[in-house]
């Protein structure tokens, strides 16, 4: 089947203005039909509109979108059109159909034509962001620092850099904004603690005036002579609870690859840490070191080989060959990843 047009649904592309012609060949006013004209699938109880992609070239893909809010490995065919009465497909409305990678596979039939598409879940994870005394409480959802729920299941965590400030108030504003969380309580000189954070809705003025959690973010134990940088929190927060947890970091590197444990620098910049150093052949993963005796250490390894996701369950990292390497250690996003170079 030739889609050397957009094919989109007409309603929608007529009405977007996707679709241009110059060639004198194209009818005057040309419909525009997708294959699919209309899927509606259900995914863990609530249905939601299946939607085509576009190409850089104006053409369609043949993958066709699912967003959800929470993701599955099932669907149920819901609603299930055709733009042409003569084509089939290899699905039908009450089928049960599995995803394998957050994609299924089907087919489109005309005649002796057949064509494979493609039905991929995606799930936007829904975010908190960062709000700060130092910059007036405004919140700018260009710039400003989130945590993040991979899973959307309301469990929040990311890696937020305050060594730009000493004492300083932050708040956690709902990703639609209508409401925000916030405490009158602070840290004093510990670099871990928790507090039960308070919802307040939204003042509709962009800015979200907080009492706390207060605290000297880049604080550093002066009695820990290993420390390397401050200021980098790593912050968790339950959704359902409203306990928000924070927790100061500084990254180094263990493991028999490493032999002693060697921190690693932070850059601003990049917000990435990095260790140049010499490595023997065996394993190693990313620990925290404690800033206080009794801080949480927490440990990342890779979650499966061939891959540089790293997560609190993963494996060792291999090391297969003796030298000086480049270690380069990114929490900047809610993709956690690390590079090694030889």
């Amino acid at each position: 089947m030739k889609r050397n047009i957009t094919l989109f649904l007409a309603t929608i592309c007529v009405a977007l203005g996707w679709f241009s012609c110059n060639d004198d060949s194209c009818p005057e006013n040309p419909t525009l039909l997708s294959p699919v004209s209309g899927m509606m699938l259900e995914v863990n109880g609530a249905d939601y509109t299946v939607t085509p992609q576009l190409q850089e070239d104006g053409s369609l893909s043949n993958t066709y979108l699912l967003k959800v809010k929470t993701p599955s490995t099932t669907a149920i065919v819901k609603q299930l059109d055709l733009s042409d009465p003569s084509a089939s497909v290899t699905i039908k409305v009450g089928d049960v159909i599995t995803f394998s990678d957050n994609k299924f596979a089907f087919e489109w039939k005309k005649g002796a034509q057949i064509e494979t598409l493609f039905l991929e879940m995606s799930f936007p994870p829904e975010v908190m962001y960062i709000v700060r005394s130092k910059e007036g409480y405004a919140l700018d959802k260009t710039t400003a620092q989130t945590i993040v729920s991979v899973a959307n299941n309301g469990l929040f965590e990311g890696y937020v850099d305050l060594s730009d400030a000493n004492w300083d108030n932050i708040g956690l504003v709902q990703g639609d904004e209508s409401v925000y969380f916030d405490v009158s309580d602070g840290l004093n000189t510990e670099t871990y603690g928790s507090f039960t954070m308070g919802a307040k809705p939204s003042p509709g003025t962009g800015s979200y005036p907080s009492d706390g959690p207060w605290a000297d973010w880049s604080n550093v134990n002066n009695s820990n002579e290993t420390m390397f940088y401050s200021g980098v929190w790593k912050i968790n927060f339950n959704a359902a609870t409203k306990v928000m947890t924070v927790l100061e970091t500084q990254w180094s590197v263990t493991g028999t690859a490493v032999g002693n444990t060697k921190n690693m620098a932070y850059s601003t910049a990049t917000r990435t840490w990095s260790l140049t150093t010499e490595l023997s052949a065996g394993t190693l993963k990313f620990t925290t070191v404690p800033m206080h005796p009794n801080d949480p250490i927490v440990t990342y390894g890779i979650v499966s080989d061939g891959q540089q996701k790293l997560s609190e369950t993963g494996t060792n990292i291999t090391v297969s060959e003796a030298g000086t390497y480049r270690i380069e250690l990114d929490l900047s996003t809610s993709s956690y990843h690390y590079t090694l170079t030889k």
